[in-house]
């Protein structure tokens, strides 16, 4: 990172294979001296909000005091991006973007943030801009990106980091993202291949399968692998393309020991973070740990609890960034790092990628 409020940003280091983990506002007990700096190439704050009128703004002075002890760290040789974030569908993205003064002021204000945080770049999560508030979202999202890495450019210097987390689902690819265009003004893209099932589902499922279990209810195409492929189908670079892995998992209760709770209905679901699911359901006796050949993931099912747990381990996020670096794309990322705070599973990505 760069000397703190100067509007010349550097940034170091060996970006072929990314590590690239969102720090949350919300870690509480993981701080930023928790961080395993060595191990990330870059880290993505998130979020900063924007408004409607196009103004980038921070959720207040705690956030700020976050921010500013992020900044501290300035000498890691990691990239730090401040990433932006309305939320599923509110709207604000779409008002922000929607005419060129407001996506100018989008761009002035959220490089003004960056630079007063000694931050090297931006990150966009706008989920998403497919047409569903405006019919002219995909485009104005384009322009938007545009107007980002012009204000970049002429500000800070060319090439400054710029990137944006991207839906997985090539129905939403299609109809949200003008790739061939918009690739290049991004640095990278960060496809959230996760939460293919949760609470949204009719049975019990992965939350991030490698590939499709041929035995299973789904699409055979619905997996992280083959999203990937599908995204470097598209006009973009195929090292631009960098593979998001979860930090936890999902679980599903009132699920039947059928299949060991494996495609059965259930009565609920919820989120689970590696860090509880590891050290506090796991160890528990009624839980039976299994590991499926396709869909490259473990799961847990507890017939005293009738509990079924989704998630990803050492060895899956070890198996996908290992496809991730064979297969040409640009890196891995996770959602998100306060999930684990043994840092186990950011160093064995590192690992993996850069062994």
């Amino acid at each position: 990172m760069g000397t703190l409020g100067a509007c010349e940003v550097t940034a170091h280091g060996d970006y072929g294979n990314r590590v690239v983990g969102y720090y949350p506002s919300w870690a509480r007990d993981y701080s930023p001296a928790d961080v395993p700096y060595d191990k990330l190439t870059h880290l993505n704050y998130a979020f900063v909000e924007p408004q409607s009128d196009g103004t980038v703004v921070t959720g207040g002075s705690s956030e700020d005091s976050l921010l500013s002890e992020l900044a501290t760290y300035d000498d890691t040789g990691t990239v730090f991006l401040l990433s932006i974030s309305s939320g599923w569908y509110s709207g604000k993205f779409s008002d922000a973007a929607s005419t060129a003064t407001r996506r100018q002021r989008f761009a002035k204000t959220a490089v003004d943030l960056m630079l007063k945080y000694n931050f090297d770049g931006l990150d966009l999560d706008w989920e998403y801009p497919d047409g569903t508030i405006r019919a002219e979202d995909p485009h104005n999202f384009t322009l938007l990106l545009e107007a980002c890495r012009n204000e970049l450019d002429s500000r800070v210097g060319t090439w400054t980091h710029l990137t944006m987390a991207g839906s997985p689902n090539p129905n939403i690819v299609d109809d949200a993202y003008e790739v061939g265009t918009i690739s290049n003004y991004l640095d990278h893209v960060n496809v959230m291949t996760y939460d293919y099932h949760g609470d949204w589902s009719n049975v019990t499922n992965f939350n991030a399968p490698f590939d499709s279990p041929p035995e299973g209810p789904s699409a055979q195409s619905w997996n992280t692998s083959n999203h990937m492929q599908q995204w470097a189908s598209r006009p973009i670079a195929k090292d631009k393309l960098v593979m998001g892995m979860p930090f936890y998992g999902r679980s599903f209760s009132g699920v039947s020991s059928t299949n060991d709770g494996l495609f059965n209905s259930f009565s609920s679901s919820t989120s689970e973070t590696y860090y509880d699911i590891v050290q506090n359901i796991k160890p528990q006796s009624d839980y039976e740990y299994h590991w499926h050949p396709d869909a490259q993931v473990p799961w847990l099912y507890s017939a005293a609890e009738n509990t079924f747990i989704s998630y990803d381990n050492v060895r899956s996020i070890s198996n996908k960034a290992n496809y991730v670096r064979t297969n040409g794309f640009g890196g891995a990322m996770c959602w998100e790092l306060s999930q684990d705070p043994s840092n186990t599973l950011i160093e064995e990505m590192h690992t993996a990628l850069h062994s």
